[in-house]
């Protein structure tokens, strides 16, 4: 039977302090970056600019989850599953920023860089929350969930980071009806993906997720 994911933080293993310090430094000083572009990126910012944003935001996102599957390693086994895991999510923040600049020249986001008008938010919030109810966001999930016992190669680690985009990359567009730099918004999709990863599939925490934001879909509507 395959362990609970928490488990792992308790086994021994050369290393594992060292591991969960790093990823937990980075976590932190992602955030800490994130928190201070919050408060000092304008809303006209350019494509590089917010692309930079985008992946920091997604490292600092991104990485606790991670962290049960990441102690199972070596330091350098771990930097070297780190740095693939997180190669798609680039490539996902290069997409995100290329949007948000073409919606903010479209003259639909607004200073906080959230969408404006009713419609477009409630949409991007509606169709994350019906893909949390589908089998394609269960299939996903159970392959983020065995990250825990793939090998420290670049290839599976690529591969779980597009599992992982293909799990979370609808949520993350959630970001675009709150204020892409909302902090409350980030603290709260960070601790979903930590929930969704560590407790056990009886815990139907995506589908709660899901209909929550089905929920906030249709008062955004109604506003």
């Amino acid at each position: 039977m395959r362990a609970f994911p928490g488990k792992l933080l308790f086994q021994p293993g050369a290393g594992r302090a060292g591991v969960a310090v790093a990823a937990l430094a980075i976590t932190a000083l992602c955030w800490a970056w994130s928190l201070g572009v919050a408060a000092h990126l304008h809303h006209g910012a350019g494509l590089w600019p917010l692309f930079g944003m985008w992946a920091v935001m997604m490292a600092g996102t991104m990485i606790p989850p991670e962290l049960p599957a990441l102690l199972r390693f070596a330091p350098r086994e771990a930097a070297v599953f780190t740095g693939g895991y997180l190669l798609p999510w680039v490539a996902f923040s290069l997409a995100a920023a290329a949007g948000q600049s073409a919606l903010r020249e479209a003259g639909l986001l607004d200073h906080r860089m959230a969408l404006v008008g009713a419609a477009l938010p409630a949409a991007v919030l509606a169709v994350p929350g019906l893909c949390q109810l589908t089998p394609l966001k269960r299939a996903c999930l159970l392959r983020c969930r065995g990250a825990a016992a793939i090998p420290a190669r670049l290839p599976s680690a690529i591969a779980a980071g597009l599992a992982s985009v293909g799990s979370c990359g609808l949520l993350m567009l959630v970001l675009f009806a709150t204020g892409v730099m909302n902090v409350a918004a980030m603290v709260a999709l960070t601790l979903l993906l930590v929930l969704e990863r560590a407790l056990p599939a009886r815990y139907p925490v995506s589908s709660v997720a899901g209909l929550a934001l089905l929920a906030c879909a249709v008062a955004r509507l109604l506003a």
